[in-house]
Formats: C-alpha cells, structure tokens, sequence
C-alpha cells in the first residue's frame, strides 16, 4: 500500500525543480519533455501537494485565487478537491472564511500525507475520510472544538482526528467509575416513590408488580400536565418523525447500526437541542429528576414516539449487554411517559408477567432493567412491549436512565 501511494504522489508531484512540462491539472507530465524528481528528491524538498484523485493542491489555490476576486460584483461557490470523502465546497463570498478554509484544507492536505507514512495509523486510515461538503468551512469557523461530537467522526481529516475514530482511543472506559447506584439503591428508590406521603400525594403511584412474587413495575399519574404533553408532542413534530430503529451491529468507530424491522413499526425522534432546552419540557424532565433521584445527566435524551393505527413494538428488552464496555454503562430504569390519551389499543404488556398498562395524558410507568442486588446484571423479567394501536393515535416519552453521566459523554461522540 505504502509503495502505490509514493507512486501515487511521484506521479502527481510539481516541485519548482520540476522541469517538466505541466498538464492542465498541474501535475508533471515527464513524457512532454524534461523530468520529474525522483521519490527521494520529492520527498527531500517538499511534501506533496496533490490529491489522490490527481489535482494539485497548488493549482487548486490558484483556481481560488482567481474566484476571490474582491472587485468583482458577483461571487461564484467552488468545490475543491481534498483527501479523501467529500469535495470540499468554498464560497468567495465571505473573504475571510474563505481564506481561513483554505488554510484548512492546506493543512488537511500535510496531515494525510503523514498519516499514509505512518505504519500506526494503518488500523484506522482507510475510515478516515470527510463527510461533508461543509467539513472544511466548519473546521474554520471552529466547530471541531464547538462540535466534537460531529466533528472528529464525520470530518476527521481537517479536525487532524482520525486516531479517535478507534473507539477506544475517542472514548476510553474506566470500569472502576463510580456508579449512580450500589446494591440495594433500586428497591429503595420504589419504596420511596410508593411508601413516601409526598410521592403518594403527587403521582398517585400504583403498584402492578414488586419483590419477591417479581420485578418493580408502578405507575405514576400527573408526572406531566395535559400542557406540557401537548407542548412535547409538538416539540417533537419540529423535528420530524422517522421509522423506528432496533440496535444493530458496533461500527468500528463506536456507532451503532439502526436495523428496521417489522417487529418495531413506530415512528420516533430524538429531543435534541432546542427540544431539550424548551422550558416546558426542562420542567417534565425536573420532574423525572424527583421521582428518581438521579441526576438527568445519567438520562438518555428523550425518545419521543409516535404510534400511529396497527404500529406496534414486539417483545423486547431495555438492557443493551455493550452499554457495560461505555462510560455510562447500562440502562438501569426506564421512565415511559404517555404523553395522549388513546382511543383503544397501544398499551405496553408485560407477557411474562401479564400486565398492561393503558395510555393515559401525564401517566409514566416505571420498570427497572437491572436487579436490585447487582445493578449491572439484566433483570429478565421485564421484556415488554407495544400492543397495536387499533384507534387513534400514541404519542409517548421513553427516558432510559444509566448507571453514569449520558449526556455529557453522548456530547462527545461516545455513546
């Protein structure tokens, strides 16, 4: 490999010491009269500055010099050649930027040739690739500190990042991290929730199934008004709803494969951004933070759901066995709020246990997905799931909440 690419670059390189005549691309075109440097006379005096589509980087600086042209009244966009992935595109339009783009891509360029002649990225090269038409733009204005979690997976190269699209490099696991909870943390929580005065008097809770005869399952009421439901039902139909996803394959570089199945048939989104931040809503997940006693830090961002007549969610299981090799390690409860009313149907079984529990505005139903005496085990009793709905329509909020923080290491690309 190491060979084709120092052919690669020979055959592409234009020093000033080339005699060579130069095609229209820039590159050295030793059969039209003089020479070429040789590999070691290339690499002596400079590095390459082509691409491996063929195009010269000095030559694609001249074509942007020609299009920045401040007299001129009208600007024309340019897509630039880069490494690998993508065309970069620069707009003249905004000089400074522009220049600042191109100083991005100047670098881009020296970074890949090292990373081709470093026998330790051999692992993690052939992935390292752009994204994005925009990666060069953003790595300038500097969204690879703004938005590392984006930034060094979709646009490694200008971020000079493509050691940490290896998982393990990106997001190292401390197994010694303290947790949230300890053995006997879960019971406590639902005796607390279903024992405590001011818990009884708020949410009302009801006791479908607990210890020893089976696993934690309550129902709260009023843990969101009819306004708040309302307004995150809206929320969620600003970021659109897509087709429901099952965890697939781990990626190489952390990320997971969403699979489609006709087993899962709901649509979803994820209360991201402006959706988090909407005051309403920060009062639900306040709430939330009350009933369980853990930090929202250790919530997954909302779920929000849509079931629409005959979707459904077939028998399943919260816990996910990787989430324990993750930081934030794995999914101790999960808080499912209904945010509607349903005509008939969308209930969530327990088949193991048989136990349904109807949509109601402003209900949550509680369920644990660890045991209590060791809250990193799967509790097997608590599979589920989504009955069709035969009429109407189901709008609900599924918060699944870890053993540690999941918000700050999902902001940086390692959930």
């Amino acid at each position: 490999m190491m060979k084709a690419l120092s052919q690669l670059l020979i055959a592409c390189i234009c020093l000033s010491s080339c005699s060579a005549e130069k095609d229209g691309d820039g590159t050295c075109n030793a059969a039209a009269g003089g020479t070429c440097p040789s590999e070691t006379e290339a690499h002596s005096e400079t590095k390459s500055h082509c691409f491996p589509d063929g195009s010269c980087f000095d030559s694609i600086l001249e074509a942007g010099k020609k299009y920045h042209d401040p007299s001129s009244i009208s600007f024309v966009p340019m897509d630039v050649p880069k490494p690998f992935g993508e065309s970069q595109e620069l707009n003249p339009t905004d000089p400074e930027n522009y220049t600042k783009t191109l100083e991005v891509l100047s670098k881009t360029h020296d970074y890949m040739v090292d990373l081709y002649q470093d026998d330790t990225a051999e692992v993690y090269r052939s992935h390292c690739k752009v994204n994005n038409k925009l990666c060069a733009f953003w790595a300038a204005i500097g969204e690879c500190d703004a938005n590392p979690a984006y930034m060094i997976v979709n646009c490694a190269p200008v971020c000079q990042t493509c050691h940490k699209l290896m998982f393990e490099h990106r997001c190292p696991y401390d197994d010694n991290a303290p947790s949230v909870w300890g053995p006997g943390d879960l019971n406590k929580m639902f005796e607390r929730l279903t024992t405590e005065e001011y818990y009884i008097q708020k949410f009302q809770p009801t006791i479908l199934s607990q210890p020893p005869e089976g696993p934690w399952i309550i129902t709260l009421e009023n843990v969101a008004t009819e306004e708040q439901c309302k307004r995150i039902i809206e929320l969620g139909s600003y970021r659109g709803y897509e087709r429901s996803t099952d965890v697939g394959e781990v990626k190489y570089d952390g990320t997971i494969e969403g699979l489609k199945h006709d087993t899962r048939t709901s649509h979803n989104t994820w209360c991201l951004d402006e959706c988090y931040d909407d005051e309403i809503n920060q009062a639900v997940i306040s709430n939330v933070e009350n009933i369980t006693g853990i930090p929202d830090g250790n919530s997954e961002y909302w779920q929000l759901l849509q079931y629409k007549e005959t979707q459904h969610y077939a028998d399943h299981h919260d816990y996910i066995p990787f989430h324990l090799q993750r930081f934030f390690g794995a999914r101790m409860l999960t808080v499912f709020l209904y945010l509607n009313d349903v005509e008939e149907g969308g209930e969530t079984h327990f088949g193991g246990l048989d136990i349904s529990v109807k949509p109601k505005t402003g209900r949550a139903v509680v369920w644990p997905s660890v045991k209590d005496s060791d809250p990193r085990a799967k509790e097997p009793r608590t599979n589920h799931e989504a009955l069709p709905v035969i009429k109407g329509i189901k709008y609900a909020a599924n918060a699944w909440i870890h053993q540690r923080d999941f918000k700050d290491v999902f902001n940086k690309g390692c959930s």
